[in-house]
């Protein structure tokens, strides 16, 4: 083992560091400027200055970073400090297992494409036309998803061929896609660069069609299609230019089959199929919200309540003409009953549907209710065009929708006029909002605990990538109208093509590992890991390594401490902080993403703390144990500080609210052990508050 000490050009100076016979000590002038070499498995403490750019400058080191330059030189502390944070670095970097570079082979270009609307298709296009080689599976028997269902894309009113047809134009002139409909993942397995899906197809039954429409004619089922009526054969003007078999309606009743100039075969036995894909894309659009859960507004109870899609494709058809329109906005949406967050596009859905029946009727009444009308951008301006036009905008939540002698009534407050109104309607439009393809994801392994991607447990992975090099696009990232669909998609296409043009991948990202000797299968780890990274195999607990993030958290949450994780383990903080804290000692154990960088910021924004506090950087707050904190207080610690991300912004998704719930326990039981219970204390701090964090321990200081 070596110990790297910089001395900032002259500006430290250790006292005798008595390191023992086995550890070299190594003494640099500017760590920043020398090269040194390190042999990949080799244990190092390195002692400069802030880990965050000493991490930069030494990526592939297994190594414990002691901050002098931010914590001692700049603080103004003794060096004898100095000299305690590199001994008790040197006990934990003992004790963890170094942090092995992980390399994954890209064996396979190939990618996978789930889903058919303007988001698969653009991403599908981008990633053809620079030579790679592109399944795209859609699950019914067209190409065009929600957009090739609408009448007309706000605001504008333009009409969806305007910019699905050249997509689907551009898609075909490439030969490096191969297209597979009424297709839908069954499974997946296998990592990045190499992954086997497993998908179903459903045979299309029109084998070879001329497009006669005389199947149409002759078929006796009549099917409602989303507020358009249509038969059980039916066609989609996108591609393919054929007919197909809608086999949940069709009864097989053979009348097509008479009539077909081409070939209708009505055997629709499914198909397994395996691919091969270095990458996958999940474009699967947009999914509603189940409205008949939003109960007080009546959805498919009470004739005349529709979706906005319903109404549109009604509207358009001729099948409907409204005399009084109600729409109400955030139909389950911003609700803790329903959807706690706002969908973003509900309102520009409203909008629309306004725009186009006063456009096709303009006799008819429209009212528009909303919490708050969320017109951003450029499309105020659409809002001000409708108020123009006559559509009345109401300020409240309706109450309920309920029917009376023949009519709707919609009950809701008007927080403009402060009264409680009943509009009488025939037609009332929910406006609601948009859940992530659970499914899908359930099936690439995704936990997403009800949220979207862009929303997802690891927000430093962005709004596009997922773990194990799978993406998202479009409206599969976050409800999207079409203008913003395209561009997710071709940041998800660019995402996937940075990948592709490496052969191999490396990591140091460490992992969890099981002591199978000391694990007793209990479970517990499983339920706490953020990145379902582990499961059950072979009755024994097992850690997907490509999905492993580094947390800590199951190290922590195991009883027997059976899981460790590389680089970082109980055992070993334990060593640190037996090292390190001493009688009348603050130890303060911060988060490396947040709370521990309010630390430096304190440092050059030139406040000062104690010199008693003593700081120790770990991966989490939730890789914190009681028993860290309860070593501290026994070896004579005047207060301990857990510093972590805020709520909803943790790095590892909810590795602080597991902090906080072992720290309420803990509080709880310390007056019975002796301790004052305020003696510990757990702080969202971020990354700039170095006020508040040296306000913090100046208070505890005091105590």
């Amino acid at each position: 083992m070596r110990v790297l000490v910089c001395t900032c050009k002259g500006k430290i100076s250790l006292p005798d560091l008595n390191l023992g016979p086995d550890i070299e000590l190594v003494i640099q002038e500017d760590l920043c400027k020398e090269r040194i070499k390190i042999e990949p498995d080799e244990k190092l403490v390195i002692a400069g200055c802030s880990p965050n750019l000493m991490e930069q400058l030494f990526p592939q080191a297994n190594a414990e970073f002691v901050n002098l330059h931010e914590h001692i030189v700049l603080m103004g502390h003794p060096m004898e400090k100095a000299r305690d944070l590199i001994l008790a670095a040197v006990e934990k970097i003992k004790a963890v297992t170094p942090i092995p570079t992980k390399q994954f082979v890209i064996k396979n270009k190939d990618v996978l494409v789930i889903g058919g609307g303007v988001a698969g298709i653009e991403v599908a296009a981008q990633l053809a036309h620079n030579d790679l080689n592109v399944h795209l599976i859609e699950r019914t028997p067209f190409l065009g998803g929600t957009v090739a269902s609408l009448d007309r894309l706000y605001p504008e009113g333009t009409p969806y061929s305007h910019t699905l047809m050249p997509q689907i134009g551009n898609l075909l002139n490439t030969p490096h896609i191969t297209h597979h409909f009424n297709t839908e993942l069954e499974s997946i397995q296998g990592v990045i660069g190499n992954y086997t899906a497993t998908v179903k197809t459903r045979p299309r039954g029109v084998i070879s069609c001329s497009n006669c429409a005389k199947c149409v004619d002759v078929c006796p089922v009549e099917v409602n299609d989303e507020g358009k009526k249509r038969k059980a054969i039916y066609y989609n003007p996108t591609f393919p230019d054929k007919y197909a078999i809608d086999w949940e309606a069709c009864t097989k009743c053979r009348e097509c089959v008479k009539v077909c100039e081409g070939e209708i075969q009505l055997d629709n036995e499914n198909t397994e199929q395996k691919i091969n894909v270095g990458a996958i894309v999940v474009a699967t659009g947009l999914n509603r919200y189940d409205l008949s859960k939003v109960e007080e507004y009546g959805y498919a109870r009470l004739p005349g309540v529709m979706s906005t899609i319903e109404f549109e494709r009604a509207v358009t058809s001729g099948a409907l003409h409204p005399k009084k329109v109600v729409i109400i906005c955030c139909a389950g949406s911003r609700d803790s009953k329903h959807l706690p967050y706002c969908s973003k596009i509900c309102c520009f859905l409203a909008l629309k549907e306004a725009k186009l029946v006063i456009d096709r009727y303009p006799d008819t009444q429209v009212y528009v209710t909303a919490m708050d009308m969320r017109s951003t951008g450029t499309f105020e301006y659409f809002y001000n065009t409708l108020r123009e036009q006559g559509v009345s905008f109401i300020r409240g939540k309706p109450s309920e929708v309920l029917q009376r002698n023949g009519h709707l009534i919609v009950r809701t407050e008007d927080l403009y006029t402060n009264e409680l109104l009943q509009i009488e309607a025939d037609t009332v439009v929910l406006s609601g909002g948009f859940v992530a393809d659970k499914n899908t994801f359930d099936k690439l392994h995704i936990r997403l605990n009800g949220d979207f991607p862009i929303l997802f447990e690891n927000a430093s992975l962005g709004n596009t990538q997922l773990p194990r090099g799978m993406f998202t696009a479009g409206a599969a990232t976050f409800p999207a109208g079409v203008r913003d669909a395209l561009i997710d998609a071709r940041k998800a296409a660019f995402s996937v093509l940075s990948l592709m043009r490496h052969d191999t991948i490396e990591t140091k990202i460490p992992n969890a590992a099981v002591n199978e000797d000391l694990c007793s299968v209990c479970r517990m780890c499983i339920g706490t890991c953020p990145y379902n990274a582990i499961s059950i195999v072979d009755e024994k607990i097992h850690i997907d390594k490509e999905l492993c993030m580094g947390c800590g958290i199951c190290s922590i949450t195991c009883p027997a401490y059976a899981s460790q994780l590389e680089g970082f383990n109980a055992h070993a903080l334990r060593d640190q902080i037996n090292a390190l804290v001493k009688e009348g000692d603050i130890l303060a154990l911060l988060c490396k993403w947040s709370a521990y960088n309010a630390t430096d910021r304190a440092a050059y924004d030139k406040y000062s703390y104690p010199e008693n506090v003593k700081i120790i950087r770990v991966p989490c707050s939730g890789a914190v144990d009681p028993s860290h904190i309860m070593e501290a207080l026994h070896n004579g610690a005047k207060g301990v500080l857990i510093g972590g991300c805020y709520p909803n912004a943790c790095h590892y998704a909810k590795g602080n609210f597991r902090a906080k719930a072992r720290e309420r326990v803990l509080r709880t039981n310390l007056n019975l052990m002796g301790f004052d219970k305020n003696t510990v204390r757990l702080e969202w701090i971020g990354k700039d508050e170095a006020q508040k964090f040296v306000e913090i321990v100046q208070e505890m200081d005091k105590k």
